[in-house]
């Protein structure tokens, strides 16, 4: 049987003491309970009395004054959009205007910034743009939090009706009934137009830029920015009256249903408290001819393809078509182009992404520079007659003066200035590969010259001025009176000055460049270099035009513009007009130098084989520079000397030929279909280079016919020598029988 020994009560050793006697809690007595449950009530009770206090103050001392705040009006503005202006062309045509779409804003204060990046996403807006918004909203140096952002200019009526379902997602969101830019001309005039979109904090910070809207649209280039404050509205609101929730303010119910009993309706399908009405854009009208402009545009394109298809990279041009007598653009080109329709609503979408960084890219050519106002370029030959007429405004020539080529020559076949040593300057003729059939120039006087470009007559032109004065800016200064190193004026922005080189700018530029200034580096070879257009000159096809309008124009430097005049409400407000100034050079001196360009299109001139037969008398000048890397830039510029109504063409082309495949094939015949499109000339089908598709056509069938009929008299031909041989044989055989 199994005995339980009683549990031995542990005594501890000295190692490990016995534990202590766990001590009995005293128990509660009645009087502790009765405090406790005493104060707990007291506590509950005053708890009690603060709530009713409260809700006494709030029902019955202030309840009349929350429910008039819950019922007090309170302003709700719709905005009213307003028209930007019209742009036409200078016969009205429209070249921008506007259509209705859909504006998508929010109001920062409302939203969170990942709300808002989502909702850009949603609707394909440029998300990074739109959080610049965002951020300069609550910036501390603009801060407008209140004042809605554009999130989307033009959103598509997809993602409308996907975040209009969703509004408790996005608090204070509005879509809006607006306008939205359009180009019905696509990339015409692409760059003379420029583009809109939002407006970006930096542009709020801009002089007449900081009373608009977050959600504004400005222009950003072309005439759209330069017309800026002219072709801006000015949005107008309806304001209704609403309670704190938005409601059509009216006496309710305890539950907050109208007390007459009417079915609730949004406030703004009833009449506004006030209304504030849009002040459209005032219109703008261009002095461009849009026939013209895409004659130009057209021109310059298969000029392009010209160079190309002999080998050369062709990656750009620009074509300046000014009337020389008041500076009016009549067409404007420039290439590679864009479409201005692309920035319409921002870019958004995978294939506009795409699109937008191309055209950004190196590979693009840059499309957005617009180099008919870029002077990036040396002038090349067509500088030579500005030379000229610093020889014959000196004195050191008169129109009778002659230079041999061959006589101021070395035995080694180069030209050097008086008194200097080293170096070896030639002519075009002594370059060229055809120097054997063409031969040196000869004794040619200025006109002569031009005719046939000589380097050389202007090399001792500027050599020989050198020589006379102590001036050693002298003749880059002559330059500068026809406008060459400044800006011209005209009414675009991003136009550049271009460069002129002086003593003093060749030393900053050595400085720059070599962080030295070379001693002695200004000497009488930078004047023979820019002689004909090369050195460190930089200018633009607008330099260009402005500076041969005033050889055209007797004298006088007139301002382009683009800009024609301004409307509003079908009354003109503004002739726009542009000041000029005189070169302050004798007049006789143009007239050898028109002299001269008219040789350059006559028989033995150097674009003879362009102009022979057209039939406008054609004064003109080509011109082929170096850009470096064996690149060349081709030139050519003109007008009909024989009409009442001239124009002058520039066009110039980036790394295009030389030689026989330079200006005279690529930008010379651009000048000539210009000049007989303004003047109303058609193309000869005897132009090597007619690119008018009719007159094609028309030479074609006809050369068919030619050689149809061709055909036909020589098979009538073998015809009848068969039908002689046929009663040649019967005579015989008759003299047999």
């Amino acid at each position: 049987m199994l005995r339980v020994r009683p549990k031995r009560r542990d005594r501890g050793t000295p190692e490990r003491p016995a534990p202590k006697k766990r001590e009995t809690a005293p128990a509660i007595t009645k009087g502790s309970m009765q405090l406790r449950v005493v104060t707990f009530a007291m506590i509950v009770a005053l708890l009690f009395a603060v709530l009713a206090g409260r809700l006494w103050q709030l029902q019955i001392l202030t309840g009349d004054d929350y429910t008039e705040t819950a019922q007090q009006t309170q302003t709700r503005e719709v905005k009213i959009p307003a028209q930007r202006g019209v742009v036409y062309d200078r016969d009205g045509e429209v070249l921008a205007n506007n259509v209705p779409g859909l504006n998508v804003t929010v109001v920062p204060d409302e939203i969170s910034r990942e709300k808002i990046a989502e909702l850009a996403e949603i609707l394909e807006a440029d998300k990074e743009a739109v959080l610049g918004r965002y951020d300069a909203a609550l910036s501390e140096y603009t801060y407008n939090p209140y004042s809605p952002i554009l999130v989307r200019e033009n959103a598509s009526h997809e993602a409308v009706t996907y975040i209009s379902e969703r509004t408790e997602e996005f608090p204070r969101l509005s879509v809006n009934d607006d306008w939205v830019r359009s180009y019905p001309q696509g990339t015409a005039a692409a760059h003379v137009l420029g583009y809109t979109g939002a407006i970006t904090p930096e542009e709020m910070e801009m002089e007449g830029y900081g009373e608009l809207p977050n959600d504004a649209v400005v222009g950003k280039s072309g005439v759209e920015f330069a017309y800026e404050e002219a072709l801006r509205g000015q949005a107008g609101s309806r304001e209704y009256s609403v309670d704190a929730l938005g409601r059509v303010v009216t006496l309710r119910r305890a539950d907050g249903t109208r007390a007459d009993g009417q079915r609730e309706v949004s406030p703004m399908l009833g009449a506004p408290e006030s209304m504030t009405d849009p002040v459209p854009g005032k219109n703008l009208k261009l002095t461009l001819d849009m026939d013209l402009q895409k004659t130009a545009e057209r021109e310059l394109e298969l000029a392009l393809e010209r160079a190309r298809a002999e080998g050369y990279e062709a990656s750009g041009g620009a074509v300046v078509a000014m009337d020389p007598r008041n500076g009016e653009i009549l067409a404007m080109a420039s290439r590679p182009e864009f479409d201005p329709q692309l920035f319409v609503g921002g870019i958004s979408g995978t294939e506009e992404v795409e699109t937008f960084n191309y055209l950004n890219s190196k590979q693009a050519g840059y499309p957005f520079s617009n180099r008919a106002i870029t002077a990036g370029q040396p002038a090349a030959s067509t500088f030579k007659v500005f030379t000229g007429i610093a020889g014959l405004a000196s004195g050191v020539i008169d129109p009778y003066t002659t230079v041999t080529d061959t006589a101021v020559m070395d035995s080694m076949g180069c030209w050097v200035p008086a008194g200097s040593f080293g170096g070896c300057w030639r002519s075009w003729r002594q370059n060229s590969p055809n120097y054997a059939y063409l031969g040196d120039h000869g004794t040619q006087n200025f006109a002569e010259a031009i005719k046939d470009s000589n380097d050389i007559f202007f090399y001792q032109v500027a050599d020989w001025i050198w020589n006379q004065t102590s001036d050693e800016n002298w003749l880059p200064h002559f330059y500068e009176k026809f406008g060459f190193g400044s800006l011209t004026g005209i009414d675009m922005p991003g136009e550049t000055a271009g460069r002129v080189p002086t003593r003093a700018g060749e030393a900053e530029l050595m400085m720059a460049l070599q962080g030295s200034v070379e001693q002695g580096h200004w000497t009488v070879g930078d004047w023979v270099n820019l002689s004909i257009g090369q050195g460190d000159l930089l200018t633009s096809p607008i330099q260009l035009a402005r500076g041969y309008a005033a050889i055209q124009n007797g004298g006088t430097l007139v301002t382009p513009h683009v800009g024609k005049e301004i409307s509003y409400q079908g009354k003109v407000e503004k002739e726009i007009s542009t000041p000029t100034k005189e070169v302050g050079v004798d007049p006789s001196f143009y007239g050898t130098t028109i002299e001269g360009m008219r040789g350059v299109t006559e028989r033995k001139g150097t674009a003879y084989s362009v102009f022979e037969d057209s039939e406008l008398d054609v004064a003109g000048k080509s011109g082929t520079g170096e850009t470096g890397d064996e690149d060349y830039v081709n030139w050519f510029v003109g007008w009909a000397v024989d009409r009442e109504d001239p124009v002058v063409v520039v066009t110039m082309m980036e790394n295009g030929g030389v030689f026989e495949t330079g200006s005279e094939m690529t930008s010379g015949p651009v000048v000539r279909h210009v000049l007989e499109a303004y003047h109303g000339v058609e193309q000869s089908p005897r132009d090597q280079y007619v690119t008018d598709p009719e007159v094609i056509k028309a030479r074609d069938q006809e050369a068919k016919a030619a050689e149809e009929a061709k055909e036909a008299r020589r098979k009538d031909r073998i015809d009848r020598a068969d039908r002689a041989g046929d009663r040649d044989e019967t005579r015989a055989g008759n003299r047999v029988r």
